[in-house]
């Protein structure tokens, strides 16, 4: 089995998608299973992923968000390339530029084509002003995952979003978690006494800062809570993105911004705060929850988008209305009392634990196997 995947999202741009694609090649190799990353080239000092076979295309940062590219490379270099590779299928990860190369240069050569689907851009927007374009995303996601033998979903949630929009030939593909990188044990009473010291409870977020993140929501939160609990609490924020300035601009008082992490230090950061609050409704699934939860952190999260497939209020994390402030502030007023925190962490770390990579990735590989031999299948194999 040779597979080609095609994504404009990759190392070293940190987030779910890269992530994933990082976690799944490592599996690829241990299995002997040749494969080819096509993606962009983000011109940067940083070293290039050891041992992952990537062809890299040049492109642009987008306004809206510049720590990504765009690249369209030019078809005969793709056709070029993936020709001489050979692969059995192509999975085209995402549906922008480099995707939709992918997509010409599949379809040119006659290779089965399975899809992911990552990204809910019609959530995203709302946050732009940009609403007036849903109906049209929405056709252009049906036009370009028709082509797919598979098109995967990250969650039960996206599942049932794509198929009231039309998506077809549609199947689960979940995510896991690496224990070894992400577990209680990562704690580190060095970066403990930078966050907060041994007094205030560290409230964590990881992830794109971006409003469409429900970073807004937080905010107000923030501003409610400070007012009676200031002193006994602490912000940190780990990641980049467009609202960022805006954010610091607001000039919360006991917060602090610790830019993009990676590797052992993202680690533990997760492991050496005390709450993951995580307000978004716009995830596909929502890796990062699953991260603080084998981290040991109990987790406040809202009741929109993937991260409903793992979570339960009051059982293993505490479930907010989407974009409700009094919600999440009383949440947040929650997690000040110790034993809801041990409670909830015991419980998050229960579930963390019942999900492993290589078993996602054993179904995966059924998919794949189905859409280069689709002939041999009497039905589709869900994954999950």
């Amino acid at each position: 089995m040779r597979i080609a995947f095609f994504t404009d999202t990759f190392y070293p741009q940190i987030n779910g998608v890269s992530n994933t694609l990082m976690y799944l090649s490592q599996y690829l190799t241990r299995c002997g299973i040749e494969h080819m990353f096509f993606a962009p080239d983000y011109e940067t000092d940083e070293p290039e992923a050891s041992g992952v076979p990537v062809v890299r295309f040049k492109g642009f940062a987008p306004h809206i968000y510049p720590d990504c590219r765009l690249a369209f490379p030019p078809s005969p270099k793709v056709l070029e390339q993936l020709s001489d590779f050979g692969p059995d299928v192509v999975h085209i990860v995402t549906e922008l530029g480099i995707g939709w190369s992918g997509l010409r240069a599949a379809r040119a050569l006659n290779i089965p084509i399975i899809m992911s689907y990552h990204t809910s851009f019609d959530k995203y927007l709302q946050f732009y002003h940009m609403q007036y374009l849903n109906k049209a995303l929405w056709a252009y996601m049906r036009w370009f995952h028709s082509f797919a033998l598979v098109n995967l979903a990250p969650s039960r949630s996206t599942l049932q979003d794509l198929t009231r929009h039309g998506i077809q030939n549609l199947a689960l593909w979940p995510r896991g978690i690496d224990l070894e990188r992400f577990n209680p044990g990562n704690y580190s009473s060095e970066l403990r006494e930078k966050l907060g010291g041994t007094e205030e409870v560290v409230f964590l977020y990881v992830g794109r800062i971006a409003a469409e993140k429900g970073l807004p929501t937080l905010a107000d939160s923030i501003t409610q809570v400070n007012q009676r609990y200031g002193e006994r609490v602490k912000w940190v924020f780990t990641g980049e993105g467009p609202y960022l300035q805006e954010l610091i601009a607001k000039r919360i008082p006991n917060s602090i911004f610790t830019g993009s992490r990676r590797g052992e230090e993202l680690a533990a950061i997760y492991a050496s705060a005390d709450v993951f609050v995580f307000p978004s409704g716009t995830e596909t699934f929502g890796n990062v929850l699953l991260e603080a939860m084998a981290s040991g952190l109990p987790v406040i999260c809202t009741d929109s988008g993937g991260v409903t497939d793992f979570t339960e209020n009051h059982k293993n994390a505490l479930v907010c209305k989407y974009g409700s402030v009094p919600e999440l502030t009383k949440a947040i007023v929650k997690m000040l009392n110790p034993h809801n925190r041990q409670i909830l962490s015991e419980k998050a770390l229960e579930t963390a634990k019942s999900r492993s990579w290589d078993t996602v990735f054993e179904g995966l590989m059924l998919q794949y196997h189905y859409t280069a031999h689709p002939e041999i299948y009497t039905g589709r194999k869900v994954i999950g």
